[in-house]
């Protein structure tokens, strides 16, 4: 259960909050205590209420809180109106208390092994207190969380202070890169949040400026953080930037780059930063002359694009969407290692549908026979990942998946949100994926949910899963 400020309103006490709600201080974010109003923002956008990138989760309240302000109520019908009046509540409420506290109290009977959007499952026992504030270009959340066998941190928690249209953020929380509903490739809250530095635009609107208003509505951010400890390769730096923009009615476009470099025992001084950022290619360290076969290129470089285009086909939208992410390259600037992520959404009464597919199940650039390459690399061997789960899809590499899901979402509050999983893990067997808990592959079909409702003060949410496995190795079951 958490402790939690949404409240199941009367309509005519909704629409008085949303009438009268002003501009909120523009460094705090839509949804870091509740991902389901990041939904609300895209149904809108979807529907073309909202003129806004949206596939970059945190999205800033300023220019979204314009947006809502000015929004023609009379014209929302269903699904579109109860977003809106979800998200002009929540203003409401930061506009009128200026601090929020939160406790969460979750136990579950194992670990979510796949985590989507808003599975809301780290651990399988956690506590955690969290405290919003705001105060003129300040705002920011200190999260303490207590877990399994007494591990403490302070997830989820950040400061931020905004200026003009930016805001420098420093500290750790959820993100998620990329228009699917159920993984990302490149950047997603499967694992724990990294702890970054951060300069991101404070809105995600369209630009005042001539030289800049053909991008349409567009955000940008560039942050440098450092992971844990415990790796192959400690104290390992990661560099991640993202730019999106809608440059046309109904289309986003997103393009993301990662690399990581420096740690215990690699190169950590500005030159090799500076080649970092330029692709320099070098001979490995102890190689001081070497041909161009043995060069490479610094770090670990992760980088590609996504699109999604929403049409309005018999009044309701549809989203075409598709994300391409690769790491390694032959010649030049020429990407070699690409996965791929594919999907389709659209809208049934109070639902949202999708299918999503995608495969990381692909060829190493040196050898097309050889598999094991996506989230791998020589130097930062522990990979991709950080406390052994990977940064970006929930299936980890060498996997194909379909996923089916519905997010189902009532006048009274409450949620319902299922997804229908099948899956191929690491079907050549060799070096296994961190996914794989029994065997050297899978294949699996899994069915998995939550319901999710206000009690007064309080959300309620209660999920779970069936999974029927198939081993190569050992018998098959079903998994619960």
């Amino acid at each position: 259960m958490k402790r939690y400020a949404l409240q199941s309103l009367p309509l005519l006490l909704a629409l008085y909050c949303a009438q009268h709600a002003t501009p909120v201080n523009a460094a705090s974010y839509v949804g870091t205590q509740d991902k389901q109003l990041h939904y609300d923002l895209q149904t809108l956008a979807d529907w073309g209420y909202l003129d806004a990138a949206v596939n970059t989760y945190p999205v800033p309240w300023k220019g979204i809180v314009e947006q809502l302000n000015n929004m023609p109520i009379e014209g929302l019908r269903g699904r579109a109106l109860n977003a809106y009046l979800r998200l002009t509540h929540h203003l409401a409420q930061k506009k009128e208390q200026g601090q929020r506290r939160f406790l969460t109290l979750q136990g579950a009977s194992n670990d979510v092994r796949f985590r989507s959007f808003d599975d809301g499952v780290e651990d399988s026992a956690k506590l955690s207190f969290a405290h919003e504030f705001y105060a003129g270009k300040w705002s920011g959340q200190v999260t303490a969380n207590y877990q399994t066998e007494g591990d403490t941190h302070l997830d989820n928690s950040f400061i931020a202070y905004q200026f003009g249209d930016w805001h420098i953020r420093v500290g750790s929380i959820d993100q998620w890169w990329g228009p699917a509903q159920s993984s990302s490739l490149i950047l997603s809250n499967n694992t724990r949040p990294i702890k970054t530095l951060a300069l991101s635009r404070s809105v995600n609107t369209a630009s005042q400026s001539a030289y800049l208003a053909w991008l349409g509505p567009w955000f940008f951010t560039s942050q440098v953080g450092q992971l844990e400890e415990n790796r192959d390769v400690p104290n390992t730096n990661i560099l991640l930037n993202r730019l999106t923009a809608r440059p046309l009615k109904g289309l986003e476009l997103g393009i993301s780059w990662s690399a990581m470099w420096a740690g215990d025992g690699q190169p950590k001084d500005f030159d090799s930063f500076v080649d970092l950022i330029t692709f320099s290619s070098l001979c490995p360290i102890s190689t001081p002359d070497c041909d161009d076969s043995q060069r490479s290129k610094l770090g670990n470089h992760l980088a590609g694009f996504d699109i999604q285009y929403t049409a309005q086909l018999f009044g309701t939208p549809v989203n075409f969407y598709l994300q391409r992410i690769g790491e390694d390259s032959v010649d030049g600037y020429k990407i070699t290692d690409n996965a791929n992520l594919f999907g389709i959404s659209s809208y049934y009464k109070n639902a949202k549908i999708f299918i999503e597919t995608s495969d990381t199940n692909i060829s190493c650039s040196d050898d097309q026979t050889r598999k094991d390459c996506f989230y791998e690399n020589g130097t930062y061997s522990s990979g991709y990942r950080m406390y052994g789960r990977t940064f970006g899809s929930t299936f980890d590499s060498d996997a194909k998946q379909v996923t089916i899901g519905a997010n189902l979402r009532f006048d009274t509050g409450s949620v319902v949100e299922v997804y229908l999983r099948n899956a191929d893990l690491n079907q050549d067997g060799s070096r296994p994926s961190p996914t794989l808990t029994a065997d050297v592959s899978e294949k699996l079909i899994e069915l998995s949910g939550f319901y999710q409702r206000p009690m007064g003060n309080w959300l309620l949410r209660a999920g779970g899963s069936i999974t029927k496995r198939e081993y190569t190795n050992i018998d098959d079951e079903v998994d619960t």
